[in-house]
C-alpha cells in the first residue's frame, strides 16, 4: 500500500510539472460538473413541486427554477467541453514530458544492468506505460467525480426513504466484482507476455533486417524462423484470446444482475409512491436521480478499474527507475601521467554463475602501444569496458595514476577516451557525419579528414564514395559499404577524436590478416606519443607491440613483449603457433 501511494503521489507530481495550468483548470471543471450532478435531481424535485402546486402557485419562483435548472444542465455541457479541450491540450505535454524523462533515465542506466533480460523487460514494460501518468491521472480525476456524485445522489434518494440507500449501494456489487475479475486477469497476462511480446517483435526485425534476411535466404533457414514467429505469435495470440473469452462471460452476468438491481430500485419507488410515503415531485426526483447514479456508477465503477488497470501500466514505468544507475564520483579526471593500474579486479555479468574477471591484475603505462590478446571468452571486451569506466569492478580497482574509475566523474573519464567498440555501429549519415560524430567541433575541417580517411581506407576510397558529404546506406537511398568499409570507417572514427587514451576492440575482425597489418601498422604512427589498446584474439598485431598482456579465463596468464614470450614457450606462443600460417608472408 505504500508503494501504491508513493507511485500515485509520484503521478500527480509529474502531470502537475507536466501541466500545470491544465492540471488546475481540469480539478476546477471537474468539481463544478459533480456539484451540477447531484443539484440536478433536487432542482428538478423544486420544479415538480412548484408545478404541482394550486391555487397558490409560485409562477415568478417556478419560472427562476427553471432558468436555474437550465443554467445548471448548460454548466455541466460547457463544463464537459472546456475539460475534454483541457484534457486533449495536457496529453500532448504529458506524453513529450513522461517520454523525454524515460529516455534521460535511460541514459544513466549502468551498462551492466543491459547484460540482464530482465532490464530489457522492464523497458519494454515501461515503454508501453511511457503515456499511461497522464490517462491514470484522467481516470483518477474522472473516478473521484463519480464517487462523490454517487454520494451525493445517494443521499438524495436516501433523504425519501433509508431503503433506497441500501438498494443504491447494491447496484454497485455486480460491476464490481467483473471488474475486480477483469484486472486481475489482464494484469497477469500482460506481465507473463512480456518476454514472449518482445521474442516476436526480435523475429519480426529479422525478417526487415538486411543482412539477417539475406543470410536466412542463402542458407535456408528461413522457413525455420518463419515457424518460430508463428509459435510464438500463437502463444501471444491463444492467450490474449482465452483470457478475453473468459472476461467476456462474467462481463454478460454481471450487466445482467446490474439490470436486476437497476428495475428493483425502481420498483421500490413506485411501491413507495403507491404507500404514499413518496409525493410525485419526489418521485420524479427519484427516477432522475436513478437515471444519473446509473450513468455516474457505471463511470466510476469504469474508470476507477481502469485506473486499476493503468496503475499497474505506470507502476511498470516507475519500477523501470529503481534499475540501478552509473554510480558517478564526484573527482574530475586529471590526465594520468604514469600508468593505469588494474589490481585483483573481479566482474561478473548479471545473472551468470560465472566471473567474467577473477582477480585481473596488471599496469599499463602512459604512452604505451599494448596489446590484450586471448581466446573467445578470456575477458579481453569485458576488461575493455572496465578500463573506460562504462562497468565498474565488483571488487579489486582500476586507476589512473590513482584515480580509482568508481571515484571519478565518468563524464570527465570518457573526455579523454576514445572506444572503437567491437559491435560498432553502422551510421547511416553522411561520410563526413561517420567521422566526425566523435568531436563534432572539427566538422568542418575537411583536409584533416581526407588525410585521416587516406591513411586508414586507401587512397582510392574517398574517389569511390564520392567525396566527404556522400550519404551512406542503402536504406536511405545512399553509397552502401563493405564489411570491411565500415569497420575502417569505425576506427578512423575512433582516430578522429583527439583523446589520450584509444581502446580498439576487435578493430579489424572484417579484415583479412594482410590487410589488418597494413590498418594496424598505419595506426600505430599515427598515434605515436598517445596511449593506445588493442583487443584482439589474433596475435599478428603483437609484434610491433610495447606489451603484450594475454588473458585466459578472466586473468592475466602472460605479460611481456613478442620475443620474450615466444621464448617462453607458455599460452601466447601457443595461440602464436596456432595463427602462424596466417602471417608467413610478413
Amino acid at each position: 500500500m505504500k508503494k501504491i501511494l508513493r507511485y500515485i503521489r509520484y503521478i500527480f507530481r509529474d502531470c502537475y510539472k507536466a501541466f500545470p495550468m491544465f492540471f488546475v483548470m481540469i480539478m476546477v471543471l471537474y468539481a463544478l460538473s459533480t456539484a451540477v450532478s447531484v443539484a440536478n435531481p433536487l432542482l428538478l424535485a423544486n420544479i415538480l413541486k412548484l408545478a404541482a402546486g394550486e391555487g397558490s402557485r409560485d409562477t415568478e419562483g417556478l419560472i427562476c427554477a427553471i432558468v436555474l435548472y437550465g443554467l445548471c444542465l448548460t454548466a455541466s455541457l460547457v463544463a464537459d467541453v472546456f475539460s475534454r479541450a483541457c484534457f486533449k491540450a495536457a496529453e500532448v505535454k504529458g506524453e513529450k514530458y513522461f517520454g523525454s524523462k524515460l529516455v534521460a533515465f535511460s541514459k544513466r542506466i549502468r551498462l551492466e544492468a543491459l547484460e540482464n533480460p530482465e532490464t530489457l523487460d522492464k523497458f519494454h514494460r515501461a515503454n508501453m506505460g511511457e503515456n499511461g501518468q497522464f490517462t491514470f491521472f484522467q481516470q483518477i480525476v474522472m473516478t473521484v467525480g463519480g464517487i462523490f456524485t454517487c454520494i451525493g445522489i445517494i443521499a438524495v434518494v436516501g433523504s425519501y426513504s433509508p431503503l433506497l440507500i441500501l438498494t443504491g449501494v447494491s447496484e454497485l456489487l455486480p460491476l464490481l466484482f467483473t471488474k475486480v475479475y477483469f484486472e486481475k486477469r489482464v494484469t497477469a497476462l500482460r506481465r507473463r507476455q512480456s518476454a514472449v511480446i518482445r521474442r516476436c517483435g526480435y523475429l519480426r526485425q529479422l525478417f526487415s533486417g538486411k543482412e539477417s534476411v539475406k543470410e536466412m535466404r542463402v542458407m535456408g533457414f528461413e522457413g525455420y524462423l518463419t515457424d518460430k514467429w508463428k509459435e510464438a505469435n500463437a502463444q501471444r495470440v491463444q492467450e490474449y484470446r482465452d483470457t478475453n473469452l473468459d472476461i467476456s462471460k462474467k462481463q454478460v452476468w454481471g450487466i445482467i444482475a446490474q439490470n436486476i438491481c437497476y428495475t428493483v430500485n425502481i420498483g421500490l419507488a413506485f411501491y413507495l409512491l403507491a404507500k404514499g410515503k413518496l409525493s410525485i415531485d419526489a418521485f420524479a426526483a427519484c427516477l432522475a436521480a436513478f437515471a444519473a447514479y446509473e450513468n455516474s456508477m457505471i463511470l466510476f465503477i469504469v474508470m476507477a478499474f481502469q485506473a486499476i488497470h493503468t496503475y499497474h501500466v505506470v507502476e511498470d514505468y516507475y519500477d523501470y527507475f529503481t534499475i540501478p544507475t552509473e554510480s558517478d564520483g564526484i573527482g574530475v579526471y586529471q590526465p594520468f601521467k604514469d600508468r593505469i593500474k588494474a589490481e585483483n579486479v573481479h566482474f561478473r555479468y548479471s545473472g551468470s554463475d560465472q566471473e567474467a574477471l577473477s582477480g585481473l591484475s596488471c599496469e599499463i603505462r602512459q604512452g604505451e602501444h599494448v596489446v590484450i590478446v586471448g581466446e573467445n571468452g578470456s575477458g579481453k571486451t569485458t576488461f575493455s569496458k572496465l578500463l573506460t569506466g562504462a562497468y565498474l569492478p565488483a571488487s579489486g580497482s582500476i586507476a589512473y595514476d590513482g584515480q580509482r574509475t568508481e571515484d571519478l566523474n565518468r563524464l570527465s573519464l570518457y573526455d579523454h577516451i576514445s572506444v572503437v567498440p567491437q559491435d560498432f555501429v553502422h551510421y547511416r549519415f553522411t561520410l563526413r557525419e561517420n567521422i566526425a560524430i566523435s568531436d563534432l567541433e572539427r566538422i568542418e575541417d575537411t583536409e584533416a579528414m581526407e588525410e585521416l580517411l587516406r591513411r586508414i581506407c586507401g587512397e582510392e576510397f574517398l574517389e569511390k564514395i564520392g567525396g566527404l558529404d556522400t550519404q551512406l546506406g542503402r536504406e536511405f537511398n545512399g553509397q552502401e559499404l563493405s564489411g570491411g568499409e565500415w569497420q575502417k570507417l569505425a576506427v578512423a572514427r575512433g582516430l578522429w577524436k583527439g583523446s589520450d587514451i584509444i581502446i580498439l576492440d576487435e578493430p579489424t575482425s572484417a579484415l583479412d590478416p594482410l590487410v589488418e597489418y597494413d590498418i594496424l601498422s598505419d595506426f600505430i604512427e599515427m598515434i605515436r606519443g598517445r596511449t593506445s589498446v588493442i583487443i584482439s584474439h589474433r596475435v599478428g598485431i603483437c609484434r610491433n607491440a610495447d606489451k603484450i598482456i594475454v588473458l585466459k579465463s578472466g586473468r592475466v596468464a602472460e605479460c611481456g613483449r613478442h620475443e620474450e614470450l615466444l621464448a617462453k614457450g607458455g599460452e601466447y606462443a601457443r595461440l602464436w603457433q596456432s595463427q602462424a600460417k596466417w602471417y608467413v608472408q610478413l
